[in-house]
């Protein structure tokens, strides 16, 4: 009986050392995080949530690979993730600027909402500073063809599209008053007492996307189990590919429809270009239209009466 034990013991010792081995041998995969939009209050938050997320990662692939976390806190610094990451995180219209292959998407989305303080306006917001979390560079269009329905050219209306690190922040400028506005996920813990002046439809909060291939390959597969079997928490559960949300932000990047739509000549024998129907729903009244007489379309500003 005694003998039966030790066997067992040595064996137990011996499968704990091959174990121990196979995860010394196993690859490291750095995980890149950058979610600007994800409904965070602070970035120590953020950096707490990805390090658990992606030690659960590396407890769920099973010795296929182990796992680490680099936390991005602007865009500017996510930028230069190649060569140092080799899974990316990412807010969708981040990695929408690049071409890497987008295995996942998080299961939480949200649609792009435009606040403001209490008893202000859309009109009011004519040539003022309206802030937003930094993640791409078509941010600007983005936002005009989400929260705006494409109605408003953002870029031209608002005096000063100002960038922030994150949607708290943006949000938390209209509370400070250096900013009059900003966009950024409808429901964000951090729009509480604001006003809701415009909302649209659902973008990617994060998908993930492959940044260094070579490492990847070898373990998508584990890789992918992972991240399914993993809590995803804030970013919900990640489902294997794009995401139809991620389709949608990569669709919405565009120039708005105010600047393509072409103007319609109405008036009879002194007929004169004018703006076309207006969609967007939203508080307050904007001036009228300035039509580019020579092309006989492009209305330039818009927004419902």
């Amino acid at each position: 009986m005694i003998h039966t034990r030790s066997v067992l013991v040595a064996l137990s010792v011996c499968s704990a050392v091959a174990a121990a081995a196979a995860a010394a041998r196993a690859e490291e995969l750095v995980f890149g995080v950058f979610v600007p939009e994800a409904p965070f209050a602070t970035n120590a938050e953020r950096s707490a949530w990805a390090e658990r997320f992606v030690a659960d990662v590396a407890a769920h692939a099973k010795g296929a690979f182990t796992a680490r976390a680099q936390v991005f806190a602007r865009r500017e610094d996510a930028a230069g993730f190649a060569g140092r990451v080799d899974v990316l995180i990412a807010d969708g219209n981040f990695i929408a600027d690049r071409s890497l292959e987008v295995i996942a998407h998080g299961g939480a989305t949200a649609s792009v909402a435009l606040y403001a303080a209490q008893g202000t306006s859309v009109a009011d917001l004519r040539g003022k500073v309206v802030a937003f979390a930094s993640a791409g560079a078509n941010d600007a269009n983005f936002y005009a063809n989400t929260a705006l329905a494409g109605e408003v050219a953002a870029s031209t209306f608002f005096g000063e599209l100002r960038d922030t690190k994150d949607a708290t922040s943006a949000l938390g400028a209209v509370r400070a008053g250096s900013a009059a506005a900003a966009f950024a996920p409808a429901g964000h813990p951090g729009a509480a007492g604001l006003k809701l002046l415009a909302q649209g439809g659902t973008f990617a909060i994060a998908v993930v996307g492959v940044a260094n291939t070579a490492k990847v390959a070898p373990v998508k597969d584990a890789l992918l189990a992972a991240l399914a079997a993993s809590a995803g928490g804030a970013l919900g559960t990640f489902t294997g590919g794009p995401g139809d949300a991620y389709a949608r932000t990569r669709a919405a990047r565009g120039s708005p429809r105010v600047l393509t739509t072409p103007a319609m000549l109405a008036g009879g024998v002194e007929a004169k270009p004018v703006a076309p129907a207006i969609r967007l729903k939203s508080h307050g009244k904007l001036p009228a239209a300035a039509v580019d007489l020579g092309a006989l379309a492009r209305p330039i500003l818009v927004e419902p009466p």
